[in-house]
């Protein structure tokens, strides 16, 4: 499971002091430096870092993401029923949540293998890392409709989330580890998060949803949070990923010590938002990926070719 940044500190006599990345973007990034850890609340600004800090430093529960407690009326076996694991595969976790704005219909999410979660504060929906036998995680996305006094139904075909994203089509100013391993550039993610159920219409009668995809690090005094957003719509009938882009950066790199035992530590802290713009490729609203802060962006267009969004030439 993932190991809490603030026990794997303490067991190793550590004090932390944290600072804060202030520029993101296209130009280079300037790390800033704190000297204590009280320092580092009011230094956080993105979204992202501040909840990696407050579950990982000071033991904030992490929220239900996955919507791991169903929805009044559905039950895991139903939703297993419906979207059906191969067969032996070890069930991980079962999730679904409301689709807002869409009467009666919920996203749900299938999970099996990976590291298997023993206890209510075990991260679910993540890889074994460290664990070459363990099976692998896969993992099975779905819309269901479940309309008052009948049965849980789909409404389109599941689908199979491959989950890899392209890191080096990105102005963040740090990626994954994996990354080095990954000649195409192209890496996926640790585990699943949570659902981004952000009202996406990417067309005047469609609207696309998310899940969020993480990687975490653990460093000798430091660690990393990395994440990614995958849009799925229903497209012919199926869940379809229709966009893959990486939306954050956090990561704290041990520095010098002090004379009084606590250690410098540089801060990145970098995120990114989806915009859906008012222009239109091929009856599809373009999408712009810009920075939090700073200058950086990019555009994603309708591609009929492969019915889904891809990079505008730059």
């Amino acid at each position: 499971m993932r190991t809490s940044l603030a026990r794997l500190l303490a067991s190793i006599g550590l004090l932390v002091s944290i600072g804060l990345l202030a520029a993101i973007g296209a130009t280079a990034a300037r790390a800033q430096t704190a000297h204590s850890l009280d320092q580092v609340p009011p230094l956080l600004k993105t979204p992202e870092a501040k909840n990696f800090y407050a579950e990982q430093m000071a033991g904030k529960p992490a929220p239900d993401g996955l919507g791991v407690h169903l929805p009044t009326g559905l039950s895991a076996q139903q939703v297993t029923a419906l979207m059906p694991p191969a067969a032996g595969a070890k069930l991980n976790v079962v999730g679904a949540k409301s689709l807002p704005g869409q009467a009666d219909r919920y996203v749900a999410v299938v999970c099996t293998g990976g590291d298997i979660p023993t206890g209510p504060d075990d991260t679910p929906c993540t890889r074994a890392l460290g664990d070459d036998a363990a099976p692998p995680l896969q993992v099975t996305l779905g819309v269901i409709e479940m309309k008052p006094g009948a049965a849980p139904a789909l409404v389109a075909r599941p689908a199979q989330i491959d989950g890899k994203v392209n890191w080096k089509d990105t102005a963040l100013p740090a990626a994954p580890q994996a990354l080095d391993d990954a000649a195409d550039g192209r890496i996926a993610p640790d585990g699943y998060e949570g659902f981004d159920l952000a009202p996406y219409r990417i067309a005047a009668d469609q609207t696309a949803f998310g899940l969020r995809g993480v990687w975490t690090e653990s460093y000798s005094g430091g660690g990393a949070n990395y994440s990614a957003l995958y849009l799925f719509a229903v497209v012919d009938g199926a869940v379809k990923q229709i966009l893959a882009v990486p939306m954050s950066a956090f990561q704290d790199i041990a520095g010098d010590w002090h004379k009084d035992g606590t250690r410098d530590h540089q801060i990145i802290d970098a995120a990114n938002l989806l915009v859906v713009t008012p222009h239109s490729t091929a009856g599809h609203f373009d999408l712009l990926l810009k920075a939090r802060a700073g200058h950086g962006q990019r555009t994603y267009r309708w591609s009929t070719t492969t019915g889904s969004y891809q990079p505008a030439a730059k």
